[in-house]
């Protein structure tokens, strides 16, 4: 049975307490966003106006660098950038005159900065690097005004040596659109590596940035932090550099244009890397202004041109022990086969000219390397042909990139007929030959090559592979070479130091035995009677050296260039014998042997070339070409300077 309720006034009493007490609940709900709304509406539109969140971006220090000793070669220093947010920029004519006043950067650089942060991202961009004390003071006075700045604490690369190490650490550049399109992990604005070990290494160097979200005040004063990930630091890079090497390379070249290589010939590590003149690397710690760099671009002597890797030149004389030991090797000549040298020879009707008038008489071959006969080498290169010559060059590793970490690596040029009908469009001329015989025409090498090539000379026949951090050479490779003709090559090599006609007489005075080759390579023909100091720089005849040492069980081999440096002996040899000294002789007792070795009166540190006249190297492939016969077949008759 259902039992049904009459009365229904209680129930219909609780309904109507309830919707009243919702009605009211509504009625203050309405009442409170009324008065947020209308009646407080301008304060807190104010505050939500004036409160945001920032993203800044935590960069992440990038690793030091140093030497095979654990000497700092690259660092970190604090400092200041300045963050840009554009989407908080109101008036960028204005942002852009109060940067200028407070001379951040040149007006149209700043314009140009303002546009690119506005143009490629939302997010912060660092607009300014290096700021100073009254910069940061006044951008902080007036944070209220231009909330679209933000000074941030960074660091950026210190080099304590400067100059002195600038090629090889090489420089840092914003990174570009292709390289953030590529990798998700870089940000616009953020330094990497563009050359040198920065850019060989950057997955080393480089860290992981972070970052962290802040809430900021109407004057960009930050509140509160609301998240955050920090900065993974750039791992520490230890080289096989030797600074103490590298910085008495520098002063030895003091002056002078051209570049220095100093390997292990054992296994290829690099101990001294150098290339002359060189820029301030202080100029690429933060942002460069087009200025800078167009003044580096523009000036005559190319300091960012690594001429250790990039430079090409005729080797000179310092080709002749390659070709010997490939002679020997071959069968093209034996140790006591002779050549009477009288100054002169006539090949294919025409004469060629010995460094030495009057001539050297009879040479073997060891004489011929200690007294840099021209005349033996001239009908050597006769009796072998270019492409034998060519072969032999290559088996040193001439004409192919070395391999070493840092990039823009040069090739050189080893010649031969098919490289002729290719690039010249006519056959090889066979007066070209006896050129190519002495380091001359259309063969170009870079310093390290030669580096490379003399290693290979004394370490056994092997070719080593120059690098720059322990485990990141390659094996080193065979060349076939017998050690017969290895050792022949050395006895004569150890001549050009301590034999009584040897063109490096003046090395045998340091503490350590060294040997090695002098060589002299033409970069125009010089008048009879007219000597290479009354010559202007660009038109003088580039020095050469390469040595090794100790003899006998050599740990260091020295390739020294002097461009336009004249004569290789008082010039190229001793800057090579300072570094040996440096390497080997006693600390105290080597000033005073080095002081022996500076560079004569004759050969005093060079001039630059006048203002607005390029640099040779930029035309050292068409020199070389200029100098090598052209049609006729013979290399016409003059005297040769292919000097020691």
């Amino acid at each position: 049975m259902t039992f049904v309720r009459d009365d229904l006034r209680p129930l219909q009493r609780r309904v109507a307490a309830l919707l009243a007490a919702v009605g009211i609940l509504f009625a203050l709900i309405a009442v409170r966003l009324w008065v947020l709304q209308v009646m407080q509406g301008p304060r807190w539109r104010t505050a939500a106006e004036n409160n945001r969140l920032r993203r800044l971006p935590l960069e992440a220090p990038r690793g030091t660098v140093t030497d095979i000793h654990g000497e700092v070669i690259l660092d970190n220093r604090p400092t200041y950038q300045l963050l840009l947010f554009p989407e908080e920029m109101t008036n960028r004519a204005r942002t852009a005159a109060f940067l200028t006043s407070l001379g951040v950067a040149p007006g149209e650089e700043i314009t140009a900065r303002l546009d690119k942060a506005c143009r490629t991202s939302h997010l912060p961009s660092v607009i300014a690097d290096n700021l100073t004390w009254p910069q940061v003071a006044a951008i902080a006075a007036h944070r209220a005004e231009y909330r679209e700045l933000e000074v941030h604490p960074a660091t950026r690369r210190a080099l304590p040596d400067g100059i002195t190490v600038a090629h090889l650490v090489g420089q840092l550049g914003e990174v570009s659109p292709e390289q953030l399109a590529a990798n998700p992990d870089l940000r616009s604005g953020q330094l990497v590596g563009r050359s040198g070990l920065e850019r060989a290494y950057q997955n080393v160097l480089g860290g992981t940035p972070g970052n962290v979200v802040v809430v900021v005040d109407a004057f960009g004063k930050q509140v509160s932090a609301l998240d955050e990930e920090p900065p993974v630091a750039g791992r520490p890079l230890q080289t096989t550099i030797d600074l103490e090497l590298q910085k008495e390379a520098v002063a030895a070249m003091a002056g002078q244009v051209g570049a220095v290589v100093a390997l292990d010939p054992r296994d290829g590590a690099v101990r001294v890397l150098l290339s002359q003149p060189a820029f301030d690397p202080e100029l690429f710690a933060g942002h460069l202004e087009p200025a800078k760099w167009r003044e580096l671009m523009d000036d005559p002597l190319k300091p960012l041109h690594d001429r250790a890797l990039q430079a090409l030149y005729p080797p000179g004389s310092t080709i002749k022990p390659l070709f010997a030991a490939g002679a020997l090797r071959d069968g093209v000549r034996t140790p006591s086969d002779t050549v009477f040298c009288t100054g002169a020879v006539n090949i294919y009707g025409h004469p060629y000219r010995c460094w030495q008038k009057g001539g050297h008489g009879r040479v073997a071959l060891e004489e011929a390397i200690e007294v840099s006969c021209d005349s033996f080498f001239y009908h050597l290169a006769h009796d072998a042909g270019i492409d034998r010559l060519a072969a032999w060059a290559r088996t040193f590793g001439l004409g192919s990139a070395t391999g070493i970490e840092l990039g823009g690596e040069s090739s050189g040029l080893v010649p031969d007929d098919a490289w002729s009908r290719k690039a010249r469009g006519h056959p090889w001329y066979g007066g070209e030959t006896i050129s190519v015989g002495i380091g001359q025409g259309p063969i170009l090498v870079t310093p390290i090559q030669l580096a490379v090539a003399y290693s290979a000379l004394v370490n056994g026949g092997f070719l080593v592979q120059p690098h720059l951090v322990e485990g990141h050479g390659a094996p080193p490779r065979p060349t076939g070479l017998p050690p017969a003709a290895l050792a022949t090559v050395q006895q004569a090599m150890e001549l050009v130091v301590a034999g009584s006609r040897g063109t490096a007489r003046r090395l045998a005075a340091l503490d350590v035995r060294v040997a090695g080759k002098t060589g002299t390579s033409q970069v125009m023909r010089k008048q009879e009677g007219v000597s290479w100091q009354q010559l202007p720089w660009d038109e003088r005849h580039h020095a050469l050296f390469v040595g090794y040492a100790p003899v006998g069980a050599p740990t260091l081999v020295v390739a020294v260039v002097v461009e336009h440096g004249g004569d290789a002996a008082s010039v190229a040899a001793p800057i090579a014998g300072r570094i040996f000294e440096r390497a080997f002789g006693p600390r105290a007792e080597g000033q005073a042997v080095t002081a022996s070795l500076a560079p004569t009166g004759q050969a005093a540190p060079l001039p630059a070339p006048p203002a607005g006249r390029p640099a040779a190297v930029a035309g050292q492939i068409a020199a070389a070409r200029r100098l090598s016969p052209g049609g006729s077949g013979v290399e016409p008759p003059g005297p040769n300077p292919s000097r020691r």
